[in-house]
């Protein structure tokens, strides 16, 4: 019987787009694939900057008497690997190395001819690879590329082996089919049978980050202006500490989304640098004391960009009705286009996304899971924020100005809460899950829901002269403060009322705090008054260096003319006080609790000077006369 020689190329393409096959170049392809049986055990030595040393032990068993290797590749999409190794019976096979489109080939010619039915061929290559996994601050995250002929192989073992110092996963995907144990160096991860899955492997439960940022203000007008910017706001999975925020705005409120407005005074052709310095920490976990901001009907609604009137949206939204299909859709149909300058970047929304899929950015993709979320009536919006990326590539930011990234969340109805997911780094790293483990890098700078613009995130306020400045600066934080609440409380009598009459205050509670602080109420008692307050005793938050003003109207109860009392004041927060402070006041007669609400008494006040001037007119005309 003539002996059939396999001469062609035996190739492996190890992707971190997460393509691994097995590829034959021989006409009898298919017989030839029957021929052998594969196996392959690829392990992944982690080190402390998150550099990786790949090693990949392939063993290649003859099956035929007729077929044998010549020649074995490996492709992987990574152009940063170095040291690379070719190890074969404790010998050194020389490998040729290429470097085209962004990817390294690796070739292999094999000194001898492995003939013979049940002949084993095993042979290892090894490399650096500083791309697949990142070590910041407290925070390891490991990616492995899934293989995308699995069945190719008859037995495929994945060994992860990553420092002490980060301690066991936090969150690994796949949750199960793995054994994870202590080793003197380190921790060790065993999958078998991952099928066409990837590893995903997250170490540590929180992320520090020192953020510095500056929000250029101009006011080309005559008059005085009142200029509102965004801060970076709390939400249940990260939590703001500001040391400094310079000149203190004029105002703090927080909007429907959820996000904190300064508003700053403006003079009349002026211009302002307003510096921040201000602490996030990220957490994997819900922190209870940030509220969650549940869903409104704005969060369904049709907006610039979010097109759900669209006909042939509606029709694929029918076909997708979930968050993960809407996900998937999402992630397999638009493709990530590098942006080569901020002049390039135009948001294009979901409609003209599809009409070009291969030219999408960040927003593209959060704006078609958006609008598609919305007409399948799930609520849904755009964070605009920080991504943190080694690899620009791998994990692009492309919103421009400061390099700031977009991401959408959806109302998870079983969890109660926003889920955030980020399906363009899904696409770019070729499937890292971002739908059901979301990490650490993620930095909200706005939310957008009730407007698909509005606001604008830190790093986007700039006159002309700083459209080149970088004005957001994010870096690793070493350690997060101690946050305790430091409220300031007075009470001043009212300079307005028209006649000078006692019992009308102002109340006055500054958090001269960098943190906010929520589920806050307040109570006033006196032995011998009545109060009223004109506005909510129930506060939902008090922001960073906000400043609450309250009217009061104290009056006699029990007598019919002024008198001194002692007002008794409790500052409750979580239904704990944490301030309480007695106030000195002069109270109203008692007679004057039926008119007592300041607008009307500045109406009879406005009344009587215009009856004023009314009587002197009247003087006047009849003088003339």
């Amino acid at each position: 019987m003539m002996r059939k020689l396999l001469l062609g190329l035996f190739f492996s393409i190890i992707s971190l787009f997460g393509f691994n096959s097995v590829v034959l170049a021989q006409q009898e392809q298919i017989e030839a694939e029957q021929a052998f049986e594969n196996s392959l055990k690829s392990t992944y030595n982690v080190q402390e900057n998150g550099s990786t040393y790949v090693e990949h032990t392939f063993t290649i068993k003859n099956l035929t008497p007729t077929y044998y290797i010549t020649k074995h590749g490996l492709r992987t999409s990574s152009t940063s690997i170095s040291g690379v190794r070719v190890m074969e019976n404790g010998k050194n096979l020389d490998p040729e190395v290429t470097q085209v489109d962004n990817q390294t080939n690796i070739g292999i010619t094999f000194p001898d001819k492995l003939v013979g039915e049940g002949k084993t061929r095993t042979f290892t290559i090894s490399y650096t690879n500083p791309d697949l996994a990142q070590a910041n601050g407290s925070v390891l995250e490991v990616a492995v590329p899934k293989q995308a002929d699995p069945h190719k192989y008859a037995h495929i073992e994945v060994v992860l082996n990553t420092p002490i110092r980060f301690g066991s996963a936090t969150r690994v995907t796949p949750a199960t089919n793995y054994v994870q144990k202590l080793t003197e160096k380190g921790v060790q991860m065993v999958f078998g049978d991952l099928g066409d899955q990837g590893v995903s492997a997250l170490f540590g439960y929180e992320q520090i980050y020192d953020l510095n940022f500056t929000y250029f203000l101009e006011n080309n007008n005559s008059q005085p202006i009142l200029l509102q910017t965004a801060l970076p706001p709390d939400t249940p999975f990260q939590r703001m500490n500001y040391s400094s925020i310079e000149p203190e705005p004029t105002e703090m409120k927080l909007d429907k989304d959820g996000n904190w407005i300064a508003t700053f005074y403006m003079q009349g052709n002026t211009a302002q640098a307003v510096k921040v310095k201000a602490q996030a920490l990220l957490t994997l976990e819900q922190n209870p004391l940030v509220p969650i901001a549940y869903p409104q009907a704005f969060n369904l609604a049709k907006q610039p960009f979010w097109e759900t009137d669209n006909a042939d949206l509606q029709k694929i939204a029918a076909e997708h009705p979930s968050p993960k299909e809407v996900y998937d859709f999402v992630t397999s149909q638009l493709e990530y286009a590098q942006i080569d300058s901020i002049d390039n970047l135009e948001r294009k929304g979901a409609i003209k996304a599809l009409e070009k899929p291969d030219q999408a950015a960040c927003q593209e993709f959060s704006d078609l899971f958006v609008t598609l979320a919305r007409i399948n009536k799930i609520p849904a919006r755009v964070i605009t924020g920080y991504g943190y990326a080694e690899n620009s590539r791998l994990r692009p930011l492309s919103l421009g100005n400061d390099i700031l990234h977009a991401w959408p969340e959806y109302w998870n109805e079983e969890k109660q809460n926003w889920q955030p997911i980020d399906p363009t780094w899904e696409n770019t790293t070729g499937g890292v899950d971002y739908f059901n483990h979301f990490d650490l890098n993620h930095i909200v700078l706005a939310i957008n829901g009730e407007s698909s613009t509005l606001p604008y995130p830190a790093g986007s306020y700039k006159t002309d002269k700083q459209q080149k400045e970088k004005t957001l600066e994010v870096n690793f934080g070493k350690s997060f403060p101690e946050q305790e609440p430091n409220f300031e409380v007075t009470l001043e009598p009212q300079k307005n009322t028209w006649i000078g009459m006692p019992g009308f205050y102002d109340l006055k509670i500054k958090n001269k705090s960098g943190a906010a602080w929520y589920n806050l109420n307040f109570d006033l008692a006196s032995n011998n008054s009545g109060v009223r307050v004109f506005g909510d005793t129930a506060i939902k938050a008090l922001l960073p260096f906000e400043t609450l003003s309250l009217q009061l109207f104290v009056y006699n109860t029990h007598g019919a003319l002024p008198t001194k009392d002692t007002l008794h004041f409790t500052f409750n927060m979580n239904g704990e006080s944490v301030v309480t402070k007695d106030f000195a006041i002069t109270n109203a007669p008692n007679f004057v609790q039926t008119i007592a609400h300041p607008y009307t008494i500045f109406a009879l006040g406005g009344a009587a000077i215009l009856l004023a001037l009314g009587t002197g007119s009247v003087l006047v005309l009849r003088q003339k006369r």
